[in-house]
């Protein structure tokens, strides 16, 4: 199974195997789709298509940050302009449970919770409850990074056992 889905990859796009670049450029593409980010690309990269651990995980890491901080930007853009023009109403039931994670663990517990909810969505949620950017940023970059490493290294320690 792993080697049927291995030559698949492969076979996608011209001179992959054997191309660290084109691999690395392949797992930083994985990393950017929300809901995949560095959590799923890291172990497909290691484990699926055994592409060397340290390059895999750095580059996951860094392709799920750019993509979540255009994320916040983009947000944050849209808040400001959606602040000024709001007019009071009630909240939606999503906003409220949203509004409660973020009362309950902060902008730091909603990031780290990033590997259960998605990077994205953790930032989402903190900017919605009116967190600051600069703070949002902050914390998701730990939480990437923190996430990317254990991930890797988990894999890296369990990947000589699987095989």
């Amino acid at each position: 199974m792993i080697q049927q889905f291995q030559e698949f990859y492969l076979n996608l796009l011209p001179g992959l195997e054997g191309n660290l670049f084109l691999q690395l450029l392949s797992i930083s593409i994985l990393s950017l789709i929300p809901f995949i980010e560095s959590y799923g690309a890291i172990p497909m990269g290691i484990v699926l298509l055994g592409f060397p651990p340290i390059p895999v995980i750095v580059t996951a890491a860094v392709g799920n940050w750019a993509s979540v901080m255009a994320f916040i930007w983009i947000i944050s853009k849209l808040r400001s302009k959606v602040v000024k023009n709001k007019e009071t109403k009630e909240p939606s039931k999503r906003a409220i449970k949203a509004r409660r994670y973020f009362e309950k663990y902060g902008v730091p517990g909603v990031s780290l919770a990033g590997i259960l909810l998605a990077f994205h969505l953790s930032a989402g949620i903190a900017l919605a409850a009116g967190a600051k950017k600069s703070y949002v940023s902050l914390w998701i970059t730990i939480s990437i990074a923190v996430w990317s490493v254990v991930i890797g290294g988990l894999l890296m320690l369990g990947v000589e056992h699987i095989f």
